[in-house]
């Protein structure tokens, strides 16, 4: 039976009055260990729900009223979860350390990556390692294939009968399909970039730093790369060009990228210095909360990942297993312990 937070459970109210930051938690219970308690991945799914991938508490579900908390009890593959992804007919898919299952809006159904036979690209001939088996990003192309990122053994293409494996050499962590179909991969190996155009993967070269942490194709079709040390590229489709600290960027170790609804693009940041920013095609604008994202140790939460509700809502998960949502103007924080290391 799933565990249910409802917004009215938890009046734990907290007031900074510093600048125009206020603080209010309402809802999500976190531990005390802020390095390894991770909101690693927020989606919104076609229904308007907002999931909320954790680990070692599985998942969230908010439908703008109350947390449904789904764990192992319920069928959840396993608490700590890496992804998540929902696909052309509303499943929503769970990248976990043991694999992927997914939900059918009912139940959760584990779905095992099979040892292939065929491999393309730079794939070895090593099978499927069942350890480690971590997922940590999923994709459905265009064609309806799937694509599972796996930790140490490259991606897993699932074409509806048989799995291939590509680039088993390299630790990846990221994927997309841009508006052309091709399949981009960002590796955490000093692979940097790979682009696969339906026959094989060939690097990407020309990028600032050869470790990524995530990607996003915009609205207008460039291609952004989060980097770990040089800030954040953009691929135009002809040029790259690199934002950094020097062009008003809040931090060079960039975690996570997002698209709002106006087309700003949002920055989540990693370790140190500022926690979020955004784009908005001509300037960087840092946001600041540091009422709520720093502990009285001075621990900077990270963001690691970011959504936006259909009230317009933004939502930034972190490290220290804290959520906040941003309305504009204010910060309201939806874990039930803030400040809990003291």
């Amino acid at each position: 039976m799933k565990k249910v937070y409802s917004l009215f459970l938890f009046f734990f109210f907290i007031v900074s009055c510093k600048g125009q930051d206020t603080t209010k938690t309402v809802g999500i219970s976190i531990t005390s260990d802020p390095a390894s308690d991770i909101v690693s991945d927020a989606l919104k799914d076609k229904n308007g729900n907002i999931w909320f991938a954790s680990s070692g508490r599985g998942v969230y579900r908010y439908d703008g009223k109350s947390f449904a908390n789904f764990t192992e009890k319920d069928g959840l593959s396993s608490n700590d979860v890496s992804c998540i992804y929902e696909d052309n007919i509303g499943k929503i898919w769970f990248g976990t350390n043991v694999g992927v299952c997914y939900y059918d809006g009912k139940t959760f159904i584990n779905f095992p990556i099979a040892t292939t036979n065929s491999s393309n690209g730079y794939s070895s001939s090593d099978s499927y390692s069942q350890i480690p088996k971590q997922v940590g990003s999923i994709l459905q192309d265009k064609a309806g294939n799937y694509w599972f990122i796996t930790l140490n053994k490259g991606v897993y293409r699932y074409d509806g009968k048989s799995f291939t494996n590509f680039l088993s050499h390299e630790v990846l962590v990221c994927i997309l399909e841009d508006k052309a179909g091709n399949i981009w991969v960002g590796s955490w190996a000093q692979g940097g970039v790979y682009r696969y155009d339906g026959k094989s993967f060939t690097q990407f070269y020309g990028l600032s730093d050869d470790m990524i942490k995530c990607m996003l194709e915009d609205k207008n079709g460039d291609i952004w790369f989060g980097t770990r040390n040089q800030g954040v590229d953009r691929y135009d489709g002809k040029v790259i060009t690199n934002f950094s600290k020097k062009d008003g960027l809040g931090n060079n170790d960039v975690s996570c990228i997002f698209e709002d609804k106006n087309g700003n693009i949002w920055f989540g940041s990693d370790f140190t210095g500022v926690g979020i920013c955004f784009y908005n095609g001509k300037s960087f604008s840092n946001v600041t909360a540091k009422e709520i994202l720093t502990n009285k140790e001075g621990w900077l939460y990270s963001v690691m990942t970011i959504a936006q509700d259909n009230d317009g809502y933004l939502w930034f998960g972190s490290r220290g297993g804290y959520l906040f949502r941003y309305d504009g103007k204010s910060f309201t924080d939806f874990s039930e312990k803030v400040f809990k290391q003291q």
